[in-house]
């Protein structure tokens, strides 16, 4: 499958389709009708938890937390709440903590004040990713395998998948051809060889051996936890271990 870079226009416009820019408060909102979306993401030196709450469903409204309505997160006997971020089009709830350790457990809570009662999702990080061959700048051809290598998981959860998304990135004066391909669900073996052929990378009609590319790749572990079932239907809670390899340079012919 392949992916095309959007430009930052069109991602906007893909994202105000897909989610709400409204925001309703809390304090408006039964319980049962909050959808979360909550995960930590740890790049190895430390971690951060994102909440994401909305009304009904991903596509409802932002909820803000009012009127004593809150969100903490507790890891390694430690307790923070989380603060509030606004960008263009969202709200969510932050906090980082410097606790990466493989099965390091994140506890989040969502304190209900007039109902008095508490929410509890919790989620144990995967595995670190430590990527072993090949190295930063490293050239291959573009007809011959390229061989990731990696430390492998030493105790995998069921719950638990690796994904390693390829970007491609070729360049000829002020051109630029770029492109993607996403490996779902890779045995996380310590190894995966990559046939740029077979992914067709490189197979716009446009390139030619005057283009400098490069590739990167990025690695995510993802394990599933266990969601507070008083949230909306489709709610989640997961961590992501991630990690990532740049400027691998491919020459074409």
């Amino acid at each position: 499958m392949r992916h095309f870079k959007l430009t930052s226009a069109a991602l906007c416009c893909l994202l105000a389709s897909a989610c709400s820019t409204e925001t309703t408060n809390s304090n408006d909102v039964k319980t049962e009708a909050i959808w979360s979306d909550v995960y930590v993401t740890s790049n190895g030196n430390d971690s951060r938890v994102i909440a994401e709450l909305n009304v009904s469903s991903r596509n409802g409204n932002n909820l803000n937390l009012v009127s004593g309505d809150k969100l903490s997160v507790t890891a390694n006997s430690t307790t923070k709440d989380m603060e509030k971020d606004v960008d263009f089009f969202d709200i969510d709830y932050r906090v980082t903590f410097p606790y990466f350790a493989q099965d390091t457990e994140y506890e989040v809570k969502l304190y209900r004040a007039e109902e008095q009662i508490t929410l509890k999702s919790k989620v144990t990080l995967p595995q670190a990713i430590d990527i072993l061959a090949p190295q930063t700048e490293q050239t291959f051809p573009v007809d011959e395998v390229l061989d990731l290598r990696w430390i492998k998981a030493t105790s995998p959860k069921d719950n638990e998948s690796l994904k390693i998304t390829i970007a491609s990135v070729c360049k000829n004066g002020d051109e630029e051809i770029s492109s993607s391909h996403i490996l779902s669900d890779v045995e996380d073996d310590g190894k995966k060889s990559i046939d740029f052929e077979a992914l067709e990378l490189f197979k716009n009609e446009k390139l030619n051996n005057n283009f400098d590319c490069t590739v990167n790749f990025e690695f995510e572990r993802r394990r599933y936890g266990s969601t507070d079932s008083r949230y909306a239907s489709g709610s989640r809670t997961y961590a992501i271990s991630h990690n990532k390899l740049d400027n691998i340079n491919i020459t074409l012919k």
